[in-house]
């Protein structure tokens, strides 16, 4: 059976260079997809209006989810809320809660999570991805235990929003920086989500506040045979990322990208290390420009 796919990557202003970079990296190296969606805030449109060409779409939040009030920021923050909610969101919430509804909004069969601060390497035809009979479906094995309390909070959640009785540690878990979601596993997981809680998926995720759509996704997956039969779990994530640690020059970056494995077509390197874009561009692109 012959499948497509599509990318989606949600950003905001803050990140567009960073997006511009990805955006510049896939049109040099990705081939195989539909569209690259673009999702941001309504105040963010005008900021990514250039983005957009013939496999490009910039997808703004009102036409997915129902409107939330903009509130100040708190402790650096910006937050997001609305009366039907129990406390605000902010934006990784919010980024979150946008693929999950481009998703289930757009066509293909399958879909690509790809965050802003990613950047392709390596050509990438996802379309070969996209012809494989299962979904390849990231998953580290026991990586949800003691030592991470964020991510029990998040993989327990996902049970509780499921209608799945309450999980022992250790559990799987389902993070990582490029992910590959079936248009149709989402379908089936909000429907379990409004069904369990009695209200809108979305809504249901923003008053747990604490969630990770990645483990919601395979929880999902790992809980039903129907689902899990059309997955095929692999170990290996398709993006080496650079998490800590100075600032990469050149020479650090060339040899971040040399340490790649085989299978791996992209970096990520965090912002908060300071690396310069300009420099990720030179080394990934073979330009500053």
């Amino acid at each position: 059976m012959k499948h497509s796919i599509s990318l989606i990557t949600p950003s905001y202003r803050g990140d567009r260079e960073r997006c511009r970079l990805l955006c510049d990296s896939i049109d040099r190296y990705v081939t195989g997809h539909d569209v690259h969606y673009i999702v941001v805030g309504d105040e963010d449109a005008d900021v990514f209006a250039g983005f957009v060409d013939e496999k490009r779409h910039v997808v703004v939040s009102s036409s997915l989810l129902p409107p939330l009030w903009s509130l100040p920021k708190w402790r650096g923050r910006h937050y997001w809320w609305a009366p039907y909610m129990r406390l605000p969101i902010y934006g990784w919430h919010l980024q979150q809660l946008r693929k999950i509804a481009m998703t289930l909004a757009q066509q293909s069969d399958r879909v690509m999570c790809i965050d802003s601060d990613n950047c392709f390497c390596r050509p990438l035809d996802v379309g070969a991805m996209a012809m494989e009979p299962k979904v390849a479906h990231f998953v580290a094995r026991g990586d949800v235990n003691s030592s991470r309390p964020n991510h029990v909070r998040w993989w327990e959640n996902a049970h509780k929003l499921l209608g799945l009785t309450e999980p022992s540690l250790p559990g799987d878990d389902f993070i990582s920086q490029m992910v590959l979601w079936e248009r149709r596993t989402v379908d089936i997981m909000t429907k379990r989500v409004e069904a369990a809680s009695g209200l809108p998926w979305w809504q249901a995720l923003s008053r747990v506040r604490h969630f990770s759509e990645y483990l919601l996704y395979g929880v999902a997956v790992a809980n039903d045979e129907e689902l899990a039969s059309r997955h095929e779990r692999t170990s290996q994530g398709r993006c080496l990322t650079y998490w800590e640690g100075p600032a990469l020059d050149k020479a650090g970056l060339s040899a971040l990208i040399r340490k790649m494995a085989p299978d791996q077509t992209t970096i990520a390197v965090q912002s908060h290390t300071r690396t310069p874009i300009e420099v990720i561009r030179e080394v990934a692109l073979g330009t500053a420009g």
